[in-house]
């Protein structure tokens, strides 16, 4: 195959510089790319495929005069309005600093395929980086009317809400999590995380059983041991503690030691008292 064509750099230089590899990179997709120019029918069916995959390649190297002249191969055979093609070129636009022509683009897209949920996607991407965070929070509950059992955008959904303190919209969006994938111990804990943050003795009941059951599934889940730490901890201190509450602190003390001493990272609890 072609790539085997082209000659590597010795291996001292790859392992001492990224420098080598990148020249080497773009080595490959230079040639590559005058390979299939000179050579289409050696491709046979598979050309525009490969030439596709060849342009997104350059554009996450960021090599973005390679990737413009594949896209323009791409464009004179299947046009301008083809999806293939006006997604390269709107990758293209946004790794090359042209945002207005690259939200032109995703407009475009987005209007034509509303279903697709990719390319919606790809939008609220490019969104998140330029808009303001209300935008990015309208794109995403709009992008849930349509697809509400979408696990991926509620999950999203709820970190920005976090990010923007807003509790209970954060605690909703986890909550969708669990309906629609409940072997998703992730979420239980943020879940946890929320009502711990947001205190009363009822919270943290509630965060309690959210991160026993995710430890119950995942012994080893620290960041749950942790919190399940500090929220037997903040119950201990309300003066309501149990006996439920006093096993769970020796039980979070014994599997936290036991795994940082696994982990070979038994140093970390050196300078940390349980007590």
């Amino acid at each position: 195959f072609f790539f085997l064509m082209i000659r590597r750099p010795p291996r001292s230089t790859q392992s001492r510089s990224s420098a080598a590899s990148d020249v080497y990179k773009r080595q490959v997709l230079d040639c590559s790319l005058q390979l299939f120019a000179e050579y289409p029918s050696s491709m046979g069916h598979e050309y525009h495929i490969i030439l596709e995959e060849l342009v997104n390649a350059a554009i996450e190297s960021d090599f973005l005069d390679i990737a413009k002249r594949g896209i323009k191969s791409l464009t004179v055979k299947f046009g301008r309005d083809n999806i293939k093609v006006a997604k390269l070129a709107a990758n293209y636009f946004e790794s090359n600093g042209e945002e207005n022509e690259a939200s032109r683009l995703h407009d475009k897209l987005s209007a034509l395929n509303k279903l697709d949920l990719k390319i919606q996607k790809r939008k609220l991407a490019f969104m998140k980086t330029r808009g303001t965070a209300q935008e990015y929070i309208e794109g995403l509950n709009n992008l849930l009317k349509d697809n509400m059992n979408d696990t991926e955008t509620w999950l999203e959904l709820g970190l920005v809400y976090l990010n923007n303190l807003s509790w209970s919209r954060a605690l909703y969006s986890y909550e969708q999590v669990i309906l629609i994938t409940p072997s998703l111990l992730y979420a239980y804990v943020r879940i946890a995380e929320i009502l711990y943050t947001l205190g009363s003795s009822e919270n943290l009941y509630q965060a309690r059983n959210y991160l026993c059951y995710a430890i119950i599934h995942d012994q080893e889940i620290t960041r749950a041991l942790w919190t399940l730490f500090a929220v037997c901890r903040a119950i201990e201190r309300s003066g309501r503690s149990d006996n439920k509450n006093s096993y769970l602190l020796q039980l979070c003390q014994k599997r936290l030691k036991l795994y940082y001493e696994k982990s070979k990272s038994s140093t970390l609890l050196d300078n940390y008292s349980f007590d």
